[in-house]
């Protein structure tokens, strides 16, 4: 039994390494506890875990015992990198780092009704570019979550067969900023014209930020073909709201240039820059909408030796993925806008594994791989949504002590690299146009937390 554990790992291991060259982060949390995170997220069949019910409701109704809880607390840190085919430069984003934490309770009130309470954070993305990163004019800095409540109740209709629902509220919060240049004329107060002409260019980071509480909600199915096989499915809605959000500029302006956007500014640039950012006003852009995608997962557990427990999940995410329009800038001269905006996910398919194994009456290992299609448009490559093909891999373990479980969980996460050449181009004076050099984007992310569970 020892030699095939150890080959179950074995394989589980090949198969994470094999997997991160063609990898990328998600936006998309596969769980904030460490249960969930060591498996990959692929638990919606696992109907004897109070930490899977947050992904399936219906699982409540197979708890073992009559109450339940578990807290988690954890970290996750994402970077992204590029590098310039034309000087093997690359740069680095920051802001990497985001706590994370969730909990959930189970009460069953009968035999064939179980309440339950859960708190996630199922979307969570964040960065900072460098202020001469090639692609700040398409956006340079990313900060959204989503956290969601909902009360769960589940329904026995038979014993191996039980439904759920979960109804509650997520908030959502975004912040996104992008750098812009702007016409310095010889008079700051009045239009461009021919007796106002530019004398030079501005450049200048442009944010904005807003949230919004909206509804949520799941359902859930589980059916326990027999004592081995289980047959999991959930589908979690997907996050809509028009965000209250407010615009302004942020910190100084980064640099001055003369009117071909590439030399030093003339003297005296600087004195009437200050005079136009004076005179113009950040607005929030044309679409507040932030809109985060569904996810409808369908599994399969089996129960493959007393010790080894094994699962398989499905997913497909719809192509509800859309962020707000970045902040434009209203100057004497008219309306400045970025390039482009960010793009909109397509929907997708994803596959889940996970392995737990049970070494003895205390000491639970597990590991997990997860694997996603593309989410957004090749064409569309940028750093700050990322969405290419996503792999990550997991472990964790399990030990049962001060009348409960603590419990470890990590992932593992890198990006597919990309290369692109919308990502670099030449502001001046005419306007902001493409150029001809190629971008690498690459990324990579960890996912980690601890959490307890008791029963009652």
């Amino acid at each position: 039994m020892a030699q095939a554990v150890r080959g179950m790992f074995g394989v589980g291991l090949l198969l994470g390494v094999a997997a991160l060259p063609v990898a990328a982060q998600s936006l998309a949390l596969p769980a904030v506890d460490p249960v969930g995170i060591a498996r990959g997220g692929a638990q919606v069949a696992y109907g004897y875990s109070l930490e899977a019910a947050t992904a399936n409701p219906a699982l409540l109704a197979s708890q073992k015992e009559k109450t339940g809880f578990y807290l988690a607390a954890g970290l996750e840190m994402a970077s992204t990198q590029q590098s310039l085919e034309s000087n093997q430069k690359t740069l680095y984003s920051f802001d990497r780092n985001r706590v994370i934490g969730g909990f959930g309770l189970a009460k069953r009130l009968s035999a064939t009704l179980t309440l339950g309470l859960k708190l996630d954070e199922p979307y969570l993305r964040h960065e900072k570019l460098l202020d001469n990163a090639p692609s700040r004019y398409f956006g340079d800095g990313i900060d959204l979550s989503a956290r969601r409540l909902e009360g769960q109740a589940a329904w026995a209709l038979n014993p191996n067969m039980s439904v759920g629902l979960g109804l509650g509220v997520a908030r959502l919060s975004y912040d996104s900023s992008s750098v812009m240049r702007f016409g310095v004329p010889l008079d700051p107060s009045q239009p461009v014209s021919g007796a106002n002409p530019v004398q030079g260019l501005v450049e200048q980071r442009v944010g904005q930020s807003g949230n919004k509480v909206v509804p949520s909600y799941s359902l859930g199915f589980r059916w326990a073909i027999n004592p081995r096989w289980t047959l999991g499915a959930t589908h979690q809605s997907g996050l809509k709201g028009d965000l209250a959000m407010h615009a302004g500029f942020q910190d100084p302006y980064l640099g001055l240039y003369a009117n071909d956007g590439l030399s030093s500014a003339d003297l005296g640039t600087g004195t009437r820059a200050t005079a136009l950012l004076g005179a113009s006003t950040p607005v929030v852009g044309g679409s507040r909408t932030l809109e985060l995608p569904s996810q409808t997962t369908v599994g399969f557990r089996h129960r493959a030796h007393p010790m080894v427990t094994w699962e398989a999940d499905l997913r497909w995410t719809s192509a509800g993925l859309r962020v707000p329009a970045f902040a434009l800038v209203a100057t004497p001269s008219g309306p400045v806008t970025a390039p482009a905006e960010l793009p909109r996910g397509k929907g997708h398919f994803g596959l889940s594994a996970s392995v737990e194994i049970e070494l003895d009456k205390d000491w639970t290992l597990r590991s997990g791989l997860s694997l996603d299609q593309r989410s957004v448009d090749e064409s569309m490559t940028e750093p700050l949504l990322g969405g290419s093909r996503t792999a990550a891999f997991s472990v964790g373990a399990g030990y049962k002590a001060w009348g409960g479980e603590w419990s470890i969980g990590y992932q593992y996460r890198q990006s597919e690299d990309q290369d692109t050449h919308r990502l670099t181009g030449v502001w001046s004076d005419t306007g902001f146009r493409t150029g001809v050099t190629r971008t690498r984007v690459e990324g990579m992310g960890h996912l980690m937390a601890i959490g307890y569970r008791r029963a009652f």
